[in-house]
């Protein structure tokens, strides 16, 4: 196998199976079933001519040869069969790891009955997703009843399913998307706040990307989604919603607010990810500017003072500010703006900054510019002393 000879490793493991059928010792059979299932699966792939039909009698081959799998491998074998378009046998596979039943219920067996469960709530949901019209409320919406049958099933599964503390991302989902098709946007923010609130199930910040999506497509009020997104912040700070964070907590013209985009959007800069994003530095220099605008200088002081030491070593570096004159010259005017919101007196990348600014423009519009703020600042004087 690591050598590519897929027809000579063919070879080898259909003795090995033969061997294997042979034995009595059911310790074997127990520690040699899964192997052979990856192993088979393997070389099935990669044998030139291999045929859907040899996967299936492969997959049929193992379900009775080590019982404790036999769960595992009717799931994997239904993917097989969903990637061969073969829905219908995908979901007799299904039905029969459903109801299959091996001695005492253990709680690892548990664990895969629920997924298979789930799986066939998600099954009949592709089926339902394949025979909807593009269009909810049309007629053809309703008066396929095949489509409703399947939904009605779907949706009890599904039901079932999500209600039961766990991650269950890609069935709540489907789940979701059925409600809104049916136009039942009740359910489905009830369905999302639990996922996403309920203490008895898992950390898990998809649950609130999910429920601020479907909060943002129907229109909540920004308090809603601020508040959806504060959690998600809370879990994952460097997530790319907390552009939209940032955004929304500047649109409330809250001072408070304000200082808390400030936050948000800083600590979102100190994921190595996030270091070059213009986006966030664009909203850094914003948020700074609007505060500067309402006369809270000291609000980006005292944070800036927290964060000093950090940002001086992680953005404004000497090597940093050369790196970024060659590479993203906008980068580098963006980050230098910031930098003087802050107050801080870093000479030498503002001397990196107004070298490459210098160097970005002919020397006869330089002097022309600096003939011209002469001549304005003689004027202003000369007036000034008028005045007087």
């Amino acid at each position: 196998m690591l050598r590519h000879n897929w027809r000579e490793a063919a070879g080898y493991f259909s003795s090995y199976i033969q061997t294997l059928e042979a034995g009595t010792l059911s310790q074997v059979h127990s520690t040699a079933s899964e192997i052979i299932w990856r192993l088979g699966t393997e070389i099935l792939h990669h044998v030139p001519n291999s045929r859907p039909d040899d996967f299936n009698a492969f997959y049929e081959q193992l379900k009775n040869f080590g019982v404790r799998n036999y769960s595992k491998i009717c799931l994997e074998h239904c993917f097989h069969l969903l990637l061969n378009g073969q829905m219908d046998e995908a979901k007799r596979q299904l039905s029969i790891a459903d109801s299959w039943r091996y001695g005492k219920q253990s709680t690892a067996q548990s664990q895969m009955k629920k997924l298979i469960r789930a799986y066939c709530g998600y099954l009949d949901y592709l089926i339902w997703s394949e025979k909807k019209p593009s269009a909810p409320g049309s007629e053809e919406a309703g008066s396929n009843r095949e489509m409703h049958s399947y939904f009605r099933q779907a949706s009890v599964t599904l039901k079932e399913i999500v209600s039961q503390p766990g991650v269950w991302d890609p069935f709540v989902l489907s789940y979701i998307h059925m409600l809104e098709f049916y136009e039942d946007e009740e359910a489905a923010l009830q369905l999302l706040e639990n996922y996403a609130y309920n203490k008895e199930f898992p950390s898990n910040p998809n649950a609130h990307v999910y429920l601020y999506q479907f909060l943002k497509t129907h229109q909540a009020p920004p308090a809603k989604l601020i508040g959806s997104l504060r959690i998600l912040h809370s879990l994952v700070p460097s997530h790319e919603l907390m552009l939209e964070l940032c955004s929304l907590l500047l649109h409330t013209k809250q001072q408070s607010d304000l200082e808390e985009a400030l936050a948000v959007s800083m600590d979102l800069l100190e994921f190595s990810s996030w270091r070059c994003d213009m986006k966030a530095w664009e909203c850094l220099l914003k948020i700074m500017k609007r505060l500067k605008k309402m006369k809270c200088k000291d609000a980006v002081k005292k944070e800036w003072d927290v964060r000093r030491s950090l940002w001086i070593s992680l953005h404004y570096r000497n090597y940093i500010g050369r790196k970024d004159s060659l590479q993203n010259v906008q980068l580098l005017m963006v980050k230098r703006d910031v930098l003087r919101c802050t107050g801080e007196d870093n000479r030498e990348y503002f001397r990196i900054a107004l070298k490459v600014e210098r160097g970005g423009r002919p020397k006869k519009d330089r002097l022309r510019e600096k003939k011209e703020k002469t001549a304005t600042q003689k004027k202003e004087k000369k007036k000034k002393t008028l005045d007087d």
